[in-house]
């Protein structure tokens, strides 16, 4: 994911986004696609576990807006989960990102709102949350065909660390 802003963002803030992700230093080579900070469960309608990932967990505005740039996910086991202090309507991008994500957004109460599937690296094409969302997760593109995920599923998530 290149970085999350919201839909309404003024300049300032998209800009300031942008500079503190420019600023951000790459990852160090042989570095894990993503730190294993928790997992997320995707959950059928009756609850069973249709899928897991282990995911890094994107919580500060630069960890955000740097997201999976210059950065590649290797399997469907593994991404990265955005945590937003509030519901709101979000946009991604994927500008820096090398690998094509599906980019699945999630409302307060983690039910899926939708799906930007298979997204297009190093694209500046914005991809938007249906409705305001407090989470998104990005998983190797793919993944929702994959593991039969749809909107109006839930998910859950616990903090391995």
């Amino acid at each position: 994911m290149g970085f999350p802003f919201p839909r309404h963002a003024g300049c300032g803030l998209a800009l300031g986004l942008l500079l503190g992700a420019a600023l951000a230093p790459p990852p160090a080579a042989g570095t894990p696609p993503v730190r294993p900070d928790a997992v997320v469960e995707f959950l059928g309608g009756d609850e069973r576990v249709l899928a897991r990932l282990i995911v890094e967990i994107a919580a500060t505005p630069e960890e955000q807006a740097r997201g999976l740039m210059e950065r590649h996910l290797p399997d469907h086991r593994h991404g990265m989960l955005f945590v937003f202090d509030r519901a709101r309507p979000l946009t991604f991008w994927m500008r820096n990102t090398p690998t094509p994500l599906d980019i699945v957004f999630i409302d307060e109460r983690l039910r899926i709102l939708n799906i930007a599937a298979y997204t297009v690296p190093f694209s500046e094409r914005l991809y938007p949350s249906e409705g305001p969302a407090r989470y998104a997760v990005e998983a190797r593109a793919g993944f929702a065909e994959r593991y039969g995920i749809r909107p109006g599923q839930r998910i859950r998530w616990n903090r391995l660390r």
